[in-house]
């Protein structure tokens, strides 16, 4: 009971004293941060406790929240990929700052002081940034054993600058931007870019792993090239994970096109010039793609499976 007392009531000066003292001082504005980034070790013990929790805690198999878990782990990988695009965003506002105090430079100290001062701060996010796609990578890989499916973000890039994904998932305008400006997107896969289409059902899964089995002993450097849909896409996406293929993932864009967002998708999709399209049973979405494949005189190889 004493303890309590006393512990309530510690001035404010004395409970920041005691935080420098354990964790260290948290750094002002203008001052170099010299904490660790963090410890890797024991962030990822947590993020498996956390998923463990998800699925054996909040999730039990044999109750009704059992059909949320799939849900619920896609936010929970998604809340740590926010927190990478949020951190390169920061990053990307900076450079320019850093550009502008290297030309201003005049041999002044205040001068050196502020660009060493921006750039610790620009290594410092950059860092945190790989720290969160690190847990993002091993989450991911989570969501994948326990759902038996791939994350995927439902917009933008799925890429790994720090090398834990098996492979990248790449947003076809990042990628068609990359190829007006590849110093902005050097992660980019290079490579010979192989598009698949098909619709929602699908007869013979087997028969899509061995036609890309077959695509990619042809092309060594293959890349994946699909609208990220469910079905034969799906299957294809799940192949690329395993084999450590890279994929560009055109999507619709609804918002922008309406109904006519997949014709539109399908233009865009040929106009990255894939060496040849691999088409399995679908809609006239498909059929769509496959003619204007044709009359663009790219390759087409139906697959009836």
């Amino acid at each position: 009971m004493h303890d309590i007392v006393h512990t309530a009531s510690a001035s404010s000066t004395a409970a920041v004293c005691e935080g420098m003292a354990l964790f260290g001082a948290t750094p002002e504005r203008g001052e170099r941060d010299s904490r660790v980034i963090w410890d890797e070790d024991d962030a990822i013990d947590a993020l498996g406790e956390a998923i463990r929790t998800i699925v054996h805690g909040i999730t039990v198999d044999g109750t009704q929240l059992a059909d949320e878990r799939e849900a619920l782990l896609w936010g929970f990988v998604n809340c740590l990929h926010a927190q990478v695009t949020r951190l390169d965003r920061t990053v990307d506002r900076i450079v320019p700052e850093m550009r502008d105090l290297e030309r201003a430079q005049d041999g002044t100290e205040v001068k050196a002081h502020e660009l060493e001062t921006l750039t610790d701060r620009a290594q410092n996010l950059g860092d945190r940034r790989d720290a969160f796609e690190k847990l993002r990578d091993v989450a991911a890989d989570a969501y994948r054993v326990e759902t038996g499916d791939v994350w995927r973000p439902r917009h933008g890039s799925h890429a790994s600058q720090t090398g834990q994904l098996t492979s990248a998932a790449i947003d076809g305008r990042d990628f068609r931007r990359a190829r007006q400006d590849r110093e902005t997107r050097a992660h980019l896969p290079d490579g010979t870019l192989v598009a698949i289409a098909g619709g929602k059902n699908v007869a013979d899964a087997d028969a899509v792993w061995t036609t890309l089995d077959r695509a990619r002993a042809k092309y060594g450097d293959m890349v994946l090239l699909h609208g990220g849909g469910p079905g034969y896409e799906k299957i294809a996406a799940s192949w690329a994970e395993a084999r450590g293929v890279d994929q560009v993932v055109c999507r619709p864009d609804w918002p922008a096109h309406g109904n006519a967002a997949p014709f539109r998708r399908n233009e865009q999709l040929l106009n990255l010039l894939p060496v040849g399209v691999i088409a399995f049973p679908g809609s006239g979405i498909t059929g769509n793609l496959i003619d204007k494949a044709r009359q663009l005189g790219i390759p087409v190889m139906i697959v009836t499976a």
